[in-house]
């Protein structure tokens, strides 16, 4: 059984003194923190939290467009190592082509053509696993939020719930 943490220990990891203070910035660490919360300090933390919705959708906007931009900045330095890959094949090509080779020299020119593929495949592999990393991170933040607002929405049907049955006498057959 994990840990669960109370309110003063989520307090206290997130800088903050009391869940009015839950800023824009911190909604990610506290999303993280839910699933080892114990429930009645996530229900406080919520209620003094209205705006928790609106605020962590505009965090995973913000946070959308950061791994947008770094995708794009990833795909413009693969795009230069990769041409940088082609130059020297294209050199590594002309030189083979030269009729006064020994096998030696093309054998040792091949050997250096296999290299260069060798990196790029290499390249390739390190390309997918980043996107992985960055999938696997966007997949990790979005859920932590959906959890929350999930917890948010329990926390709102219970409170309603409690409620409505303060209210509603029990029929008598």
């Amino acid at each position: 059984m994990s840990r669960s943490y109370t309110e003063v220990q989520v307090l206290k990891k997130l800088d903050i003194p009391d869940f009015r203070h839950l800023t824009k910035d911190k909604v990610i660490a506290f999303a993280t923190m839910i699933p080892r919360m114990n429930p009645e300090v996530a229900k406080k933390a919520l209620e003094q939290f209205p705006n928790f919705a609106s605020t962590s959708l505009e965090v995973m906007r913000e946070y959308r467009g950061i791994l947008e931009d770094a995708m794009k900045d990833e795909r413009e330095s693969t795009q230069t190592c990769y041409d940088m890959y082609n130059r020297v094949m294209s050199a590594l090509e002309k030189i083979l082509d030269e009729d006064d080779l020994s096998f030696e020299e093309k054998t040792y020119i091949l050997n250096q053509m296999k290299e260069v593929a060798d990196e790029v495949s290499k390249k390739d592999c390190e390309k997918a696993n980043n996107r992985m990393k960055m999938i696997g991170i966007a997949g990790s933040v979005a859920a932590a939020v959906v959890a929350i607002l999930g917890s948010a929405i329990g926390v709102n049907l219970t409170s309603r719930q409690n409620s409505l049955e303060g209210d509603i006498e029990p029929i008598d057959k």
